[in-house]
């Protein structure tokens, strides 16, 4: 029995369609990955790992890491520093507050709310310290995984 073209072309088309449901059905019935979203996303985290800021000497000879955390005010996060901060500036080491200002600059400030160092957008991807006038230091994002 020889089958016209057209019954020849409907007869695989009918192959087909049942093939890709067949393939669809199989597919969607298959169970979903075990997966703990929490311990996968956490694993080897800890809370100095994001956000974090490189603060630097002039040359960048001498290094250290700023942590802001959201502390629910807003332009105002608490503020962790590394030890190695007050090798720059010792005033660092009581740095407490991560300060946005309306003006674009940034403060870091100590426990009692007195501004320690104040950075301000520099020409490139940095901020540069302005206050106090006898300290340089510069304060950016880039380098992180650096130190």
């Amino acid at each position: 029995m020889k089958l016209s073209l057209t019954a020849g072309i409907g007869l695989f088309s009918f192959f087909a369609v049942a093939a890709l449901f067949a393939d669809f059905a199989s597919f969607t019935a298959s169970q979903p990955a075990n997966v703990d979203p929490t311990m996968t996303a956490s694993t080897g985290l800890t809370e100095f790992d994001a956000p974090a800021f490189v603060i630097s000497s002039p040359g960048g000879s001498a290094r250290c890491k700023a942590f802001p955390q959201e502390n629910g005010l807003p332009g105002h996060d608490a503020l962790h520093v590394n030890k190695d901060c007050a090798a720059l500036y010792a005033p660092l080491a009581n740095a407490t507050e991560w300060r946005n200002n309306p003006d674009g600059t940034i403060a870091f400030a100590d426990q009692s709310g007195k501004t320690i160092v104040e950075f301000s957008p520099g020409d490139g991807r940095a901020y540069v310290s302005v206050a106090p006038r006898s300290v340089l230091l510069s304060l950016s994002a880039a380098g992180v995984d650096l130190l």
